[in-house]
């Protein structure tokens, strides 16, 4: 049974602490793939939810001083109970207290996977480096971003862009499927989060776990492109394409480049 099967077929529980801009699309794009959300965000709950839960989706799109340590108990609470924790540190780069956070964050908490644009996550690595909101720097080496995120962090890194890039345990992959029309609509990467977050299997996810998580949702993508005739509607055929699609999809139209 391959990732998505078993994915569909369990249905697991995913946990996401994320921005308020992004809460009910993420919810129904989790739905729309197979598996099940839930947006707890109180740390009191945190050992109940989590103890049934797959993985710990972390993203900071709207952080506030009040959420931090709610954040941070939440992901120790996922540490202790040895849940995956997939860490989006969106508009890293847009201000220094983003950038104190994040450092406090990573140097607190193990993370399973870093999932991020080029300049957030470069951002993390160099803190001298600016972002214009949650915009990336299309002229970046993703490649050589992703292979440095890599080993200062030694956690899984997933760069998304025009071609996504995935370093883990060593290996880095390219990958080239997508829709210009992601840029368009609010939530795209963010939603991107929560998937991988649904196909991470444990502390240590393989490669091939992770490439299928992107390849799927970018070639949804491409299918919603394809019917679609702007960034409203495309919003809408992007679940209904997640809904639909299925392995042997991926399989014919997945593009993978190891670099």
């Amino acid at each position: 049974m391959n990732n998505l099967e078993k994915l569909r077929a369990a249905q697991p529980l995913v946990i996401c602490y994320t921005n308020d801009v992004v809460k009910n699309f993420t919810a129904n794009g989790l739905l729309s793939l197979g598996a099940s959300p839930a947006m707890s965000e109180a740390p009191e709950e945190a050992y109940d939810m989590l103890t049934a839960a797959k993985a710990l989706l972390i993203n900071i799109g709207t952080l506030t001083k009040e959420r931090e340590q709610d954040i941070l108990k939440i992901a120790k609470t996922a540490n202790q109970l040895g849940k995956p924790i997939i860490f989006d540190p969106v508009a890293v780069g847009a201000s220094q207290y983003r950038k104190d956070f994040c450092k406090k964050f990573l140097n607190e908490i193990k993370v399973t996977v870093i999932k991020g644009n080029a300049s957030e996550i470069l951002t993390l690595i160099n803190s001298d480096t600016k972002m214009k909101g949650t915009d990336s720097d299309n002229s970046l080496d993703s490649v050589s971003i992703a292979k440095e995120a890599f080993e200062h962090f030694n956690t899984a890194i997933v760069i998304t862009g025009k071609e996504d890039i995935i370093a883990q345990n060593e290996r880095i992959f390219k990958l080239s499927n997508g829709s210009s029309l992601l840029a368009k609509i609010t939530g795209a990467g963010c939603l991107l989060g929560a998937i991988v977050a649904s196909f991470v299997e444990s502390e240590d996810p393989s490669i091939n776990a992770l490439i299928e998580a992107v390849s799927l949702y970018n070639i949804a993508a491409e299918q919603a492109e394809q019917i679609s005739a702007g960034p409203g509607t495309f919003k809408v055929e992007l679940l209904n394409a997640l809904y639909n699609i299925t392995f042997e999809t991926y399989v014919q139209y997945h593009n993978k480049q190891e670099v």
